[in-house]
């Protein structure tokens, strides 16, 4: 079944409450913008999602509004893409891919659920000791800890505001996680690894998006 599917299950109160409960997690699973735990997550801070309905209501209400932005901002983008392809105009760029298919909550409260994901991922980093990896990377990837912990920090630290050049930063760490996750990844044996900096690439990711809320890509008038 589809998202709008379970939206309307939740909404319906001749349903028993833990069916309807569990619809809401079933929409999640359908439209999940920040992961399914993180976006479970934010929408718990709506309040006890188990026995208040009107909690229940209110956490649909955040994630149906923030999907109907993330359809038109992406219905808008294929417009534009169509019509620019017709006059043989550039490939989109890897700004605008990163922001409308990245990690990000779109919708009014993008930000607060952000700063609650980033939190979260910061918490669960400072836990987790630096994990194994490639003696001939490890002095690189070292560097690269600790340039991104120091934007998480200052970002958490603000408010959820980064510091000068810290998304420039972020962005150049980017292309650098990419390339070293994928030394981290399957066949290799640093599964720790490769999780400890997968965490640190969604953290980037999202206080990259975050950052970018102002030139987002164009809605449709």
């Amino acid at each position: 079944m589809g998202f709008r599917t379970y939206a309307r299950r939740v909404r319906d109160r001749d349903l028993p409450y833990g069916g309807r409960y569990r619809s809401l997690r079933c929409a999640v699973s359908r439209y999940c913008p920040i992961g399914f735990n993180a976006t479970w997550s934010y929408l718990r801070t709506a309040g006890d999602l188990k026995a208040d309905e009107d909690a229940l209501l209110r956490a649909l209400d955040d994630l149906e509004i923030s999907r109907e932005v993330w359809l038109t901002e992406i219905e808008a983008f294929a417009s534009r893409r169509l019509a620019e392809k017709r006059q043989h105009r550039r490939t989109p760029s890897a700004a605008e891919r990163l922001y409308l298919y990245g990690y990000r909550w779109p919708g009014p409260h993008g930000h607060q659920a952000t700063l609650l994901t980033i939190d979260h991922l910061w918490g669960a980093h400072l836990r987790d000791p630096f994990p194994d990896t490639p003696a001939e990377i490890k002095g690189d990837l070292v560097h690269l800890d600790s340039t991104i912990a120091g934007c998480i920090s200052t970002y958490l630290s603000n408010d959820g505001e980064a510091g000068p050049g810290h998304r420039d930063i972020l962005r150049t760490a980017l292309t650098d996680l990419d390339r070293y996750l994928r030394r981290l990844g399957y066949p290799t044996n640093y599964y720790l690894g490769f999780q400890y900096f997968r965490r640190l690439r969604k953290a980037t990711e999202l206080i990259i998006n975050d950052g970018a809320r102002a030139i987002s890509v164009p809605h449709s008038e």
